[in-house]
């Protein structure tokens, strides 16, 4: 496997780890995929459903791996999300779209860092 891929994946746990035990949410799903895309982690938050992107970078300075989730991106995780809602039939919950970033010093969780037709912030 490639060494960027297994990082990712590491990210990924990480980051669930840690909304797990921070934030008291719940793990749905773990590297989602429909034919629209793949969402890294669904979670549960109260009555939200969370979908996650995480980024991972072993290099480069706190939230440069938060840009890469420029708008097509943004646009592929909410088209997989919608998927997902609708073959689960839970098209009435309450959802958000958040970001964690993992690097070497830290995890940065951004909770509803984008809304689906909106650019990103922070």
């Amino acid at each position: 496997m490639k060494q960027t891929y297994i990082t990712g994946l590491n990210g990924e746990d990480t980051a669930e780890k840690f909304l797990r035990e921070t934030r008291n949410m719940k793990c749905l799903e773990h590297r989602y995929r429909n034919k629209c895309g793949e969402i890294d982690l669904i979670m549960q938050d109260g009555e939200y459903l969370v979908f996650v992107e995480v980024k991972t970078r072993k290099t480069g300075a706190p939230g440069t791996g938060m840009m890469a989730v420029n708008s097509s991106k943004q646009k592929r995780i909410t088209q997989a999300a919608l998927l997902y809602l609708m073959i689960s039939r839970q098209t009435d919950r309450p959802i958000r779209f958040d970001v964690v970033e993992v690097n070497a010093e830290s995890v940065i969780h951004i909770p509803n860092a984008f809304q689906p037709g909106k650019r990103f912030y922070r």
